[in-house]
């Protein structure tokens, strides 16, 4: 059954491992730290949201009242065409391979029945957009027409195919239209439509121009026309009509305009994006990543300036962080990039005259876009708005830089910490050992103080501690000294009084009868017993003083074996002996005199315990780096509770009552003395039918 001791090794919550644990307290700073990031979210949105607002009122501002920055007075949106500025060249092709970044923009229109046709099965509609470079008016029209008829030159209709009309004119009056219908894909020259009197008869010739390109390829479930008009021929309206011409009859059966059925007669205003407007609110206001728009009073796009997108720096840790924080990226989709109109809750607000914003996310969820819009007054109406658009991109950045700051300064700082707490613990754990192991090796299995504990000098409660175990220690030191001389001043004590005693029993053994004398005999016998006693008592004492100046020699514990047993047949005929050597001889260092003493104790007590007709067995065994001496007896056997305690001071197992000699228990606690200043170990232990005593003495150098 294991000790306390070892019970207690089993699991050990050391000192250092406990202030480890604590170190790990100093990770709740990032967590307070992220809560602070959130409460300081919630603070920077309300502030972005405030400033957005503070800022569309503030470009608002100078366009109050400014007539020349809104001129009209829009009443109908849907006519209206956007023209939008290109930041690439467009290549006359019939692909849309030049529009990729601008497909968003695609303003659609729907069928327009022309109510003259039979047949109502195909289905008619258009994505229209148009853009500006250089000086060139740029349009892509993509037609969805299930089935394409392409113009029959030498037809008596002049319209004998699917066509795209053009319409250029002022606020008073259509001026030119041009005809798209083409005999085949490819590039082609749009044509005009002159009608001549010629005998008093109307006739109609066609006239092809040269300064419009124009293309028309085959796309999908339809056709792609794209075309380039120079921007002299451009006025303030423009519009298109798409028809479509019926397979069987070739008379057109469907058509649709940009600006419904009025197409024809009066086409759409075109809007181009303001330079002064332009030029104004960058002026006012230029922060990266901040998106203006100006607004009519129908929400259309007047102007615009900046962009929602700026330049991140990826931080080396964003892995890291990203655990903890959105991610944060400028690859979103911005639906409103390029928008010809703007739609929102804040807009209309605007409109109306109240000041407002919106929070929306970009329709591929990666980023938050806050808007704010605020109304232009002229006069007392309001004639247009200007809104101001931001991502929250900018406050995950100064989170994000807020949160790598703090992380990173507390992974300093708990590392700093938690070195010192190591180190602190070390050197807590090193002292604590070494007072440990002091404490472990001062006291020997038998109680008898053999080392001591050195005082620290510091002023915590360890350096108390191995004061008061040193202190405690020096008197347990002193008090086992006390006990161990006790038996010499003891029986040099009782000497004097025994031998006045013995004297007067001696005196008065002469005067005495028959009949008193047997009392004065058993009185006598008596004091000899307390001699014997006393001359054991001192035997004890002068052993431990005689250790300590005994000399060793070099010999053969053989011989000295051989010696001993021939002696104890003489002093124990009643019991034989069995001596049993290795052969050769075998030579250590060792005390003969007390030798022969520690064999004399072991094999008295063997005598002792041996039962009639067994012998007492002595066998001399050579090891490695030792020499083992067995003193087998057989007879009783020993109680389980007393092989440890054997070989301590003042403890036997003879029965009292029986025993013809007093036995203070001296015997083997000589023995185990001897044995140990042998440097080596004695130890009894059962066997079958009787007691094995072990004697192990370490083989020294001569």
């Amino acid at each position: 059954m294991p000790d306390s001791g070892q019970r207690r090794r089993g699991f050990r919550f050391t000192i250092r491992a406990k202030l480890l644990l604590l170190s790990i307290a100093i990770l709740s700073v990032p967590y307070i730290g992220y809560e602070y990031m959130r409460e300081l979210e919630r603070y920077l949105r309300t502030n972005l949201e405030e400033s957005l607002i503070d800022a569309a009122r503030a470009i608002a501002g100078p366009m109050h009242d400014n007539y020349q920055l809104f001129p009209y007075l829009q009443s109908e949106p849907d006519k209206t065409l956007f023209i939008h500025n290109l930041d690439m060249p467009i290549q006359i092709d019939g692909y849309t391979d030049d529009w990729v970044n601008y497909l968003d923009w695609l303003d659609a229109y729907q069928i327009e029945s022309s109510g003259t046709t039979a047949d109502q099965d195909s289905s008619l509609s258009y994505s229209l957009i148009l853009g500006q470079r250089d000086q060139y008016l740029y349009a892509l029209l993509q037609v969805n027409d299930e089935t394409i008829i392409y113009h029959q030159p030498g037809s008596e209709e002049t319209i004998n195919s699917d066509y795209v009309e053009l319409l250029l004119g002022d606020n008073y009056q259509v001026q030119d239209r041009f005809y798209f219908s083409p005999s085949a894909p490819g590039r082609f020259n749009p044509f005009q439509i002159e009608v001549v009197n010629y005998e008093w008869e109307e006739q109609e010739y066609i006239r092809y121009v040269t300064n419009i390109t124009a293309e028309w390829q085959p796309a999908g479930k339809g056709y792609n026309l794209e075309m380039a008009i120079p921007l002299y021929m451009i006025r303030e309206r423009l519009g298109f009509i798409v028809g479509d011409t019926d397979v069987k009859s070739g008379k057109i059966r469907e058509k649709a305009g940009t600006a419904g059925a009025d197409t024809e007669t009066r086409p759409g205003r075109l809007l181009r994006p303001s330079q002064q407007i332009v030029s104004l609110i960058q002026r006012l206001d230029s922060t990266p990543g901040r998106r203006i728009w100006v607004l009519d009073s129908q929400g259309q796009v007047l102007a615009s300036s900046g962009g929602l997108k700026r330049d991140i720096t990826t931080h080396p840790l964003n892995i890291f962080y990203k655990m903890l924080l959105p991610s944060v990226t400028e690859r979103f989709h911005d639906d409103l990039a390029g928008a010809s109109r703007l739609h929102g809750k804040e807009v209309q607000g605007a409109l109306d005259g109240r000041t407002g914003s919106r929070w929306r996310m970009s329709p591929d969820d990666k980023a938050v876009i806050v808007s704010a819009a605020a109304p232009v007054w002229i006069g007392d109406h309001v004639r247009g708005a200007v809104v101001v658009e931001e991502t929250t991109n900018n406050i995950q950045m100064l989170q994000r830089n807020a949160l790598v700051s703090l992380v990173n300064q507390t992974l300093l700082v708990f590392l700093l910490i938690t070195l010192m707490l190591l180190i602190f613990a070390t050197r807590l754990s090193v002292r604590l050992r070494r007072l440990s192991t002091e404490a472990e090796n001062a006291i020997d299995t038998h109680g008898r103080v053999k080392g001591g504990i050195t005082m620290s000098n510091a002023g915590d409660e360890i350096g108390d501690l191995s004061r008061n175990y040193a202190d405690m220690l020096e008197r347990l030191r002193q008090y086992n000294l006390y006990l161990e001389s006790l038996a010499g001043r003891l029986s040099h004590e009782l000497r004097t009084p025994m031998a006045v005693v013995q004297s007067s029993l001696e005196n008065l053994h002469a005067d005495l009868s028959d009949k008193d004398s047997v009392y004065l005999d058993r009185a006598q016998e008596g004091l000899q017993r307390l001699h014997l006693l006393v001359t054991r008592l001192s035997e004890a004492a002068r052993l431990e003083q005689a250790l300590q100046s005994a000399t060793t020699e070099s010999l053969d514990p053989g011989q000295l074996l051989e010696q001993a047993v021939a002696g104890y047949r003489q002093a124990y005929p009643a019991t034989s002996f069995d001596l049993q050597l290795p052969d050769g001889e075998i030579a250590m260092t060792i005390s003969p005199d007390l030798f022969m003493q520690m064999l004399d104790k072991i094999v008295a007590n063997a005598v002792d315990f041996s039962v009639p007709g067994k012998p007492v067995v002595i066998i001399l065994d050579e090891m490695a780096t030792a020499v083992k001496v067995d003193v087998i007896n057989y007879g009783s056997r020993l109680p389980a509770e007393m092989e440890e305690q054997l070989f301590n001071s003042m403890v036997s197992v003879r029965d009292g009552k029986t025993q013809a000699e007093p036995h203070l228990g001296l015997g083997l606690y000589i023995a185990r003395l001897i044995a140990e200043f042998h440097g080596g170990e004695i130890q009894a232990h059962n066997i079958n039918g009787g007691v094995c005593f072990s004697i192990v003495l370490q083989r020294k150098p001569a």
